[in-house]
C-alpha cells in the first residue's frame, strides 16, 4: 500500500466531533504550514457528510484566511445554508486555536439527466502520460528548485509532466504548467473521496504559473506566492484513480495579486474548471 496516498486518504477521513463538527488531521509538520489542497480536501469531506447521498458536488468557493499550523489538528464546522429540490449549499469553517483559518462554500446538485450539452475539444497535441517524464525525473534534471525536502517528497499520485519551464518541453503555449495525474492505486466508489483528491491536486501548482513570466518558482529566494482564494466547478463525474489531464495558465497580475486558471480533463471530457487568486510579492 502506498504510504503517501494512504496518508492523504487518512487526512480526508475526518473524525466526527459533534452534530455538525469534525476533526481533521494536520500535515504533521509546520515547516511549510498547511497546504491549501489539504484544507480543500478536508472541507469537501466535511461538506459531503452533511448532505444526502443522492447529491453530487457541483462547485466550491474557498477563502484562505490565515496561515494554518501544520502541527495542530483542524476543527471543521458545517453550516446548512439551503436545501432545495435541485440544489443544496453548505458552508464549512476551519478553526485552529479558536481562529478561523479557512472557509469553503460547497454547492450540491441532485442527480439529473439533460440533453443540453456543450463539450469543448480536448487540447490538441497532448502526449499520453506513459510517454512523459515523472516529476521526479524533471527535478533530477534541473535540481531541487523548490527546496530539497519538497522536491524529493513522495506524492500520493502518479504524476507526469506535459509542460513546465523546468521540463524538457518547456511551458505550455498558454505559458503554464500542464500535467497528468492519477491516484497510485484503485479507490473506493465514494464520490466524496474522488472529489476531495481531485480538489487536492487542483491546488498543486496552479498559482505557480503566475511566477513563470518572472522566471521564478516559489522556491526562488525572496519570492512570496500565497493562495488567497480558490474556486472550482465540477462539470462531470470523474475518478481520481484514472488519468486526469490538467492544463493551467496565468491570466493576469496587478497590485500584488495574480489570477490563474486551470481546466481538468478525463477521457477527452472537461470534468472541472479552476480559478485561484494569489498574493505575489518579491
Amino acid at each position: 500500500m502506498d504510504d503517501a496516498l494512504s496518508n492523504l486518504l487518512n487526512i480526508i477521513a475526518l473524525n466526527k466531533s459533534g452534530d455538525r463538527s469534525f476533526l481533521g488531521q494536520s500535515s504533521g509538520h509546520d515547516e511549510f504550514g498547511l497546504f491549501g489542497g489539504h484544507q480543500l480536501a478536508q472541507g469537501i469531506a466535511a461538506a459531503y457528510q452533511m448532505v444526502s447521498s443522492d447529491r453530487i458536488m457541483n462547485s466550491i468557493h474557498a477563502l484562505f484566511l490565515r496561515p494554518g499550523n501544520g502541527s495542530q489538528a483542524i476543527h471543521y464546522e458545517v453550516e446548512s445554508i439551503r436545501d432545495g429540490r435541485s440544489f443544496a449549499q453548505r458552508r464549512v469553517r476551519a478553526m485552529q486555536e479558536d481562529r478561523n483559518i479557512f472557509e469553503l462554500t460547497a454547492s450540491f446538485q441532485s442527480l439529473e439527466s439533460s440533453e443540453l450539452i456543450i463539450s469543448p475539444d480536448f487540447p490538441a497535441g497532448v502526449e499520453a502520460p506513459e510517454l512523459l517524464p515523472t516529476f521526479a525525473e524533471c527535478i533530477e534534471r534541473v535540481g531541487p528548485i523548490f527546496g530539497e525536502e519538497w522536491s524529493t517528497s513522495e506524492r500520493p499520485v502518479e504524476y507526469r509532466i506535459a509542460h513546465a519551464p523546468w521540463a524538457p518541453t518547456g511551458p505550455s503555449g498558454k505559458g503554464g504548467i500542464d500535467f497528468w495525474f492519477k491516484a497510485k492505486r484503485r479507490l473506493d466508489d465514494d464520490a466524496a473521496v474522488h472529489a476531495a483528491v481531485i480538489a487536492y491536486m487542483s491546488d498543486d501548482c496552479v498559482s505557480d504559473t503566475l511566477l513563470i513570466p518572472f522566471n521564478r518558482t516559489w522556491g526562488t529566494e525572496g519570492t512570496m506566492c500565497v493562495s488567497l482564494d480558490h474556486s472550482m466547478w465540477f462539470h462531470r463525474p470523474a475518478r481520481a484513480d484514472e488519468w486526469i489531464y490538467v492544463e493551467q495558465w496565468p491570466s493576469t497580475a496587478h497590485g500584488s495579486r495574480g489570477l490563474a486558471h486551470a481546466r481538468m480533463w478525463q477521457d477527452g471530457q472537461l470534468i472541472a474548471s479552476v480559478a485561484q487568486e494569489a498574493l505575489l510579492r518579491f
